[in-house]
């Protein structure tokens, strides 16, 4: 998984988690004063090609580690738990190491310890592989059919300062090619909770689509 990220020119973040795919981004980045740290990649890129990088499973039978954090995202619903943390981009680039555990983006919102406390919306991005072991398979039916989160579903996302429920609002589905465009993912929005993830077709289909979750707290 990478992700490509420009230089700041509006209000909405431009940026997307394309996990299996390079992908490419609008030219677009919040300000300053709305991240509260400074833009970690100062010169802006050109998209580049969609090209492959699916990630590498292990051989049959053999686990993988799990990474330690005190940040963990959990949703009860789907016996999910993954461990949470922070990734900066590197050279317009960020690419999460393992497929099992979630990463927040920086320098954009951070876990809380309440909701109160957020300045920014909570980015989580994590890779899923079709084979509902890893990262945020759980968020898919294994068929291909949709999202196995709904309206109402409780995200958590706990630190050791406290834990902040989410609520989840809805799931969208956008091709690949369109969500670098698409300004209500990347908006600016204290208590916000965003999760990202390629969206697996099943029966070993490419992923052509995003699937992203928005949450409120």
């Amino acid at each position: 998984m990478r992700l490509t990220r420009p230089s700041r020119r509006t209000t909405a973040v431009a940026a997307v988690v394309a996990l299996g795919f390079a992908v490419g981004l609008a030219d677009g980045g919040q300000p300053a004063a709305a991240t509260g740290s400074p833009d970690p990649v100062a010169a802006a890129t050109a998209p580049p090609a969609v090209e492959e990088a699916q990630p590498t499973l292990p051989p049959e039978g053999v686990a993988l580690p799990t990474p330690s954090s005190d940040v963990h995202v959990t949703v009860d619903a789907l016996g999910m738990d993954l461990p949470v943390l922070p990734l900066t981009p590197r050279n317009g680039t960020i690419n999460p190491p393992t497929l099992t555990a979630a990463y927040w983006i920086q320098p954009y919102g951070d876990p809380v310890g309440a909701a109160e406390q957020a300045d920014n919306t909570l980015y989580l991005a994590a890779h899923s592989t079709g084979t509902g072991e890893y990262g945020f398979d759980p968020l898919m039916e294994s068929d291909g059919g949709g999202s196995t989160l709904a309206a109402g579903n409780v995200i958590e996302v706990s630190t050791p300062q406290g834990t902040v429920d989410y609520t989840v609002e809805r799931t969208q589905r956008y091709a690949k090619g369109e969500l670098p465009g698409v300004t209500e993912v990347w908006e600016s929005s204290p208590g916000r909770l965003v999760l990202i993830t390629c969206f697996q077709r099943g029966s070993g289909r490419a992923s052509t689509e995003n699937l992203v979750v928005f949450a409120e707290s």
